[in-house]
């Protein structure tokens, strides 16, 4: 995958999907908050990969943000306040439009693509070799 996306022919995109309710979108909403101080994929991956279910509260997000070294304070106010609440429901409503009903959820040139890494893989080989016949033609 990365060399795919290293040369262009894949992206990579990371959009929040409120699949756990409440948890989820709280989830989201604090990893975005996160992303205020330039720490989105590092508070991400601690508080959805490694802290799990204990983060998914108030006061384990506040621990973690403090354990990432973010500005607690900043931090705190923007989960209180919401503040990424209408990005998040949009996020969700598209994947809803788009017909995502998981995670991962893989696209090749906008339809859905192989669950499997070597089906994304060759999918997405298929795609770029008709790409190229199309430029060719």
């Amino acid at each position: 995958m990365e060399e795919l996306i290293s040369t262009g022919v894949a992206r990579y995109e990371y959009r929040h999907f409120i699949i756990f309710g409440s948890a989820s979108q709280f989830a989201a909403m604090a990893t975005e908050c996160a992303g205020d101080q330039g720490a989105w994929w590092e508070f991400h991956d601690a508080y959805l990969l490694k802290a799990q279910a204990r983060t998914f509260t108030r006061a384990g997000a506040i621990e973690l943000a403090r354990d990432e070294g973010l500005n607690v304070a900043q931090f705190t106010q923007c989960v209180d306040n919401e503040e990424h609440h209408d990005r998040i429901l949009q996020m969700q409503q598209q994947a809803i439009a788009d017909g995502v009903s998981g995670t991962p959820t893989f696209r090749i040139n906008g339809q859905p693509g192989a669950r499997s890494l070597s089906g994304i893989i060759e999918q997405v080989h298929a795609a770029a070799e008709a790409a190229q016949n199309e430029e060719g033609s």
